[in-house]
């Protein structure tokens, strides 16, 4: 059984941080295997991001992953970061960590983007995209080879949203925000159908109690030794009423359907809103097809999803979108990225 490739392309805040933990379980478990991580400006400026990524890959005792340090800024308009809690000004929530020695040469000296060209056309077919954080690597690969998207396996990515609700603005998600033009590129000139996990989903389509967090962080692991750390302060101040997961969702539903074997990226995509899942993924229940870009120019709505519903547009559909999951089945990935055992399914 062949196992599918993965990249993860990461700006390393707190949730980015356990779902590479969770990835990184997977690639020991020989479910996938991650060949690289590529590092992009949003969470936090590109160095803070370099280190986290580093610092979990030390945690795991995966250092020998390869990292590539991306785009430092965006494609047009310079993203200020609004110095939010969640993440802290580091993207770890200002922790007191311990230094990182050597962190610039454990880097690889290629830049983000030209690896990324580089193993897809080395790979063809057989890489699965975890897309973390905002898109300007992506976009920079689509600029310089217009069929990047066309040789991957798959792309996962956590972003946008689909009824207009914000997390950074009234009404944009944090990861198309960073970078609208970028987002734009990507949704309107991928080649192949991009599996989103979007903001709403993040918020309402799972819900998971502090308790359940506070419970799987009593695990004796490196990971949920450096989990409690960096997340100390979302659990202290309980912004929302439950613990929040976004590049978790997006990496569990990458691993399960790379677990499956039924990925299938040259489909047709059926339009109808709330079809099963297309690629035979067990977690996602149900998704929902359509082509939808970024708006760039709205003085209240720059950088918000915009959902072509009624197909007045005449494109293929773009995405497939997770609407519902298997909450169960997801927290055995959530205890997996903490370190714990994976509870197999009866069959």
């Amino acid at each position: 059984m062949v196992v599918p490739k993965v990249i993860i392309d990461t700006d390393a805040g707190v949730d980015d941080a356990l779902a590479i933990f969770m990835a990184l379980a997977a690639h020991k478990r020989k479910e996938i295997e991650v060949i690289a991580v590529t590092t992009v400006q949003g969470n936090t400026e590109v160095h803070n991001v370099n280190t986290n990524v580093l610092r979990i890959l030390n945690t795991a005792a995966l250092l020998e992953i390869p990292v590539y340090s991306g785009a430092t800024k965006s494609l047009v308009h310079q993203w200020t970061h609004p110095g939010e809690r969640f993440h802290g000004s580091d993207g770890f929530g200002d922790a007191q960590l311990p230094s990182l020695p050597l962190v610039t040469s454990l880097l690889k000296p290629q830049h983000a983007v030209w690896a990324l060209i580089e193993l897809v056309n080395k790979y063809p077919k057989e890489i699965m995209l975890a897309a973390l954080g905002p898109l300007t690597n992506l976009a920079l690969a689509i600029r310089l080879d217009p069929l990047f998207t066309s040789h991957l396996l798959g792309i996962y990515m956590m972003g946008g949203n689909t009824t207009g609700l914000g997390n950074i603005t009234s009404s944009a998600e944090f990861n198309f925000m960073c970078d609208p033009e970028a987002a734009r590129v990507v949704l309107d000139e991928t080649l192949i159908p991009i599996h989103l996990t979007p903001w709403e989903m993040c918020l309402n389509g799972v819900k998971i109690p502090y308790s359940q967090r506070e419970k799987m962080g009593q695990m004796k692991s490196p990971a949920a030794e450096l989990m409690n750390k960096i997340e100390s302060n979302i659990i202290k101040t309980k912004e929302f009423a439950n613990w929040i997961t976004c590049d978790q969702l997006a990496v569990a539903w990458l691993i399960d359907s790379a677990k499956t074997q039924h990925l299938n990226t040259n489909c047709k995509i059926d339009s109808d809103v709330g079809d099963k899942t297309s690629d035979g993924s067990r977690l996602v229940s149900s998704t929902s097809s359509c082509f939808a870009t970024v708006e760039l120019n709205g003085n209240l709505t720059r950088g918000q999803m915009a959902i072509d519903h009624r197909e007045l547009m005449g494109r293929t559909p773009n995405l497939i979108i997770m609407t519902s999951l298997d909450e169960h089945l997801y927290l055995q990935y959530l205890r997996m990225a903490f370190g714990g055992n994976f509870e197999k399914e009866n069959e």
